[in-house]
Order: structure tokens, then sequence, then C-alpha cells
């Protein structure tokens, strides 16, 4: 018999967020780990390359079966201190310790050579401690790694570098298209649309689609309002109007004026994502054009972890045509899908249908953004799914486009413990197939830091799509892979006792 669960995917402009048969699979349930207070720092031997002011965003789930989701801004100096440091976190859901918290916060950080490390935390409700892998000195990516609170968080998220100059309303102006997911009022609930901000406080010429647990509310009106609060921060509130019956609130914390992190502050529904500068327009079918690398995840029609894997192209005429793997609550399947129709309104929102011959296709809403991504929910109602596509770039692929160093994040639901979890770590590409490095893995608080890789491999196929195996001394994680660009990477893991999705960056 299946168990229930539902898998949270998150968005970092990665996303990621978010997301054909099984080899090698360790269930981590039953294999130990390490305490908090094992914990370790590293060695603090690449502190200074997180310094500056950082805005940073995560979601996942709780041991008491809530849903959390949080996002916030804090001060690193370079020497292993955090200051400045503030968080609004909304836990959501049916069990204890919901609620909705802004707090302040202080810390202590260490980077070891691999770019991997750890922060600790004093004062911020929910996640005391995180791991980090650190792409560069402007953008990382993060696991909560805690187990010193109860209840025990397991989330993933990022963080990157924000521009104090854009802290004001006035930089607030002009197009935006939002990708958010979380807890609906009906279960897992996913909505994309884009608006228009005008500098003055005000969110006008909207449009969104909403997926909340199956019910669909397709291409409708969104106004609404916003302002900043802390000019320090870059912490502010909008309200946003359209949903559902009454209007709901927002934190949003801005990394620059074409990228801000919002987390909703109500209990229920409590959703959260990224809002990121529109694509230019004016758009028509050619807007879609050329090859493209996607994921997606959610929940399935009986509310069973979902994910799903493509490459694709679109010929700008209006028609696309890919590959797509999918992992439905551990069943894999593969399928090419047939060139398929895409439409085109003028304010940005595209549709089509991906997967069709797949057990399951996915009817979606399609939002591009100016950094390359395509913002995609499914309005099918069949299932709830969210993720992104990203534009490819250096094609044709292989082996050889995978070559340095990359911060990997997976994140989903483990199916033996029903549970979540989530995986940062730093990784080697050797450029002729070989992998090599470490992984930081937190199942449902179950601690594994630093497991080593050995014998990892990965392929790629010239239309970027291929395989990664990542063997470890905690667990082996079998991954089909979408290559984006040298710099990217989209992973699908298609073990039968996990529905995972991640992201691999240089």
């Amino acid at each position: 018999m299946r168990s229930k669960v539902v898998m949270y995917l998150k968005r970092s402009g990665r996303g990621a967020l978010l997301l054909a048969c099984a080899v090698g699979f360790l269930s981590l349930a039953g294999c130990g780990g390490s305490s908090h207070d094992s914990i370790h720092l590293g060695s603090g031997a690449n502190n200074s390359l997180l310094k500056g002011q950082y805005a940073f965003s995560f979601s996942g789930s709780t041991s008491a079966q809530t849903f959390v989701t949080a996002a916030g801004s804090f001060t690193a100096d370079g020497n292993g201190n955090i200051t400045t440091a503030v968080e609004d976190v909304t836990f959501a859901g049916s069990g204890s310790g919901s609620g909705t918290k802004n707090a302040s916060f202080t810390g202590t950080y260490a980077v070891g050579a691999d770019n991997r490390g750890n922060a600790l935390l004093k004062g911020v409700p929910g996640c005391a401690t995180w791991q980090l892998t650190i792409t560069s000195s402007s953008h990382g990516l993060m696991t909560c790694f805690s187990t010193a609170h109860d209840p025990v968080v397991t989330a993933s998220g990022s963080f990157d570098l924000q521009d104090p100059s854009t802290f004001s309303t006035s930089k607030l102006q002009g197009k935006y298209v939002f990708n958010f997911s979380g807890l609906g009022v009906n279960g897992l609930a996913a909505s994309a649309g884009q608006w228009t901000m005008n500098g003055a406080g005000n969110i006008s010429s909207g449009e969104f689609d909403l997926n909340d647990g199956g019910g669909v509310t397709v291409d409708s009106p969104l106004s609404g309002s916003y302002s900043i609060k802390s000019s320090s921060t870059g912490r502010g509130m909008a309200t946003l109007s359209g949903f559902y019956t009454a209007p709901i609130n927002f934190v949003f914390y801005i990394v620059n004026a074409n990228q801000i992190k919002f987390v909703e502050t109500v209990l229920q529904p409590a959703i959260s994502g990224e809002v990121l500068r529109q694509a230019a327009g004016p758009f028509t079918a050619a807007t879609l054009h050329g090859g493209y690398a996607a994921i997606l995840g959610g929940s399935d029609s009986g509310g069973f972890p979902i994910g799903a894997g493509a490459v694709f192209t679109a010929n700008g005429s209006g028609t696309l045509s890919g590959t797509m793997d999918q992992n439905d609550d551990g069943f894999i399947a593969n399928c090419s899908f047939p060139s398929t129709a895409y439409v085109f309104g003028s304010g940005g929102r595209f549709s089509a249908t991906l997967g069709s011959g797949c057990p399951t296709a996915f009817q979606v809403a399609m939002y591009p953004a100016a950094n390359g991504t395509v913002q995609m929910i499914n309005v099918d109602g069949n299932s709830v799914v969210s993720g992104s596509a990203n534009a490819q770039i250096g094609g044709p692929f292989g082996a050889g486009m995978s070559n340095g160093n990359y911060a990997l994040n997976f994140t989903g639901t483990n199916l033996s413990t029903g549970s979540e979890e989530d995986i940062t770590g730093a990784v080697t590409a050797d450029g002729a197939g070989a992998l090599s490095g470490a992984l930081d893995i937190n199942n449902a608080g179950s601690l594994f830091q630093g497991a080593a890789l050995a014998s990892s491999s990965y392929t790629t196929g010239s239309d970027g799509r291929g395989s990664f195996i990542f063997n470890s001394n905690a667990a082996s994680f079998n991954m089909q892979s979408y290559q984006v660009s040298p710099n990217t990477v989209l992973f699908l893991d298609i073990d039968q006792g996990r529905v995972m999705t991640g992201v691999m960056q240089k």
C-alpha cells in the first residue's frame, strides 16, 4: 500500500526550487547519524567568501507535521560572525506549534576549503543550524540542520547578496512574475502569475493561476499594495487580492530590483516563493524558442508525491516537443511527448500540455522571467505541481559540459520514512564522467555531515538529459539529470524509495 505523503517543492531562482529504475538505494532510516551537539563548524578557511548582507528563504516541514516557510536578512562580516539579522517564519498546519513569528538573531559561521560550512544561530525560531554550500560571494544553497528544537525542522533554501540601494518603494517598479507554493486551504497549493509594481506602493494589471488541492483558478485578475518597512534589511510587506475571498498578507525581503523573496504571514493558506523581473515583451510565439530543461514537483491526484523532469524544444512558432521522466511515489516512467501547441497572451502568460502520452500529463500555465526561466504550475486539477523551465545554453551537450566545482541541493520525500529529506553538498565533476565531493544529509532529523562520495559517475546526452549516480557512505542517489548550461544542472531522483528534485550550480 502506498503511504500518502506530501512533497513541498521550494523555489530559489534556482528554482527550484525544485526538482528510470532504482539503483543502489540505501534507506537512511535506522542508519544513525550525528546529533546536534556533534555538528562541527569546520576550518573557516573560506570565511571571507561570506561577507556582506544577504536575503535568505527556505521551506520545508516539521516533525509535528506542519509546513514551515521563512525569509529574512543577515549580515556576515567575513570573519565568522552574523549580525543585523531578522527572520519571518510561518509554521502552518494542524500540528502543534503553528504560528507566525518575527525575530532578530545573531550567530557564528565557518566556511571550509570546499565551500561547505555551517551557521550556528541564536534567537532564531525553528532552525538554529544551517548547513551551507556557497557558489560565490553572492549566492549559496542551504538546508536546515538542527535537531535541537521541538518540532524538528527539515527544510531547504538559498541566500543571495542584497543590494541596499534598492531598499525603497520607488526601486520596485515595472513588470514582475512570481511562483509561490506551500500549504493552501485544501492542501498543497501552487500559484504563478505576473503583476506590475508602480514604484509608489501599488500592484496592478496582475493575472494569476492558482491550484489549491486540485481546485483550480485560471487566468484571473490580481491587485494589491506594498511598502518597505526597513530600509536597513530590505524588509517589506505586501497585501494581494484575488487569490482567495479575502486578501492575503506577505512579508518580503529585497535581493535587488529584479528579485524579491516572499513569505505569507497567515497560517492557512501559507505560500511562499520568489518574485522575478518579467521577460521583456512584446510576447509572441517566438518568445519561447530553443531548448529548455525543466523540473516540476508536488503531489499527484491521490495526494502522493510526484516529481517530473524534462528536456524540450520550442520552435518559436507555437509548438514544443521533448522527453519527460516521472517519479510518482516511487513508480518510475520515461516517455517522449510529441509536438504540442502552446498559446500566449499579450500579458506574458503562456499555456501548453507537457508530457502527453506519459502516465501523467500536465496542463501548465507559464510565465517567462528575465533571468531565462519560465515559471510554471499545472492547472488541470488532476495534480498539484509547480516548477520552472530554464533556457538551455551551450548545447549540444556531453559529459565535458559539467566540469569543475559545484554546489548542490536536493529536496523531497523519503518514502521509507514518509518524511522530508534535504541535502546540500559540494561536488567536483571532472569533465569525463567521474564525481567526487561530500554530501550533508538531513532525513527528518537524522543528520549525516560530510558523507564522502566514492565511485560516483555521470553521463550527459546531446540534448542535456543524462544520469548522475551519487554514492556516499550514508546513502546513494540515482538521479536523472537535465543540463541547463555549464553552470547549472537540474535533477529528478529516480530511486523507488524517494521522490526528490534538485539543482547543481557551479
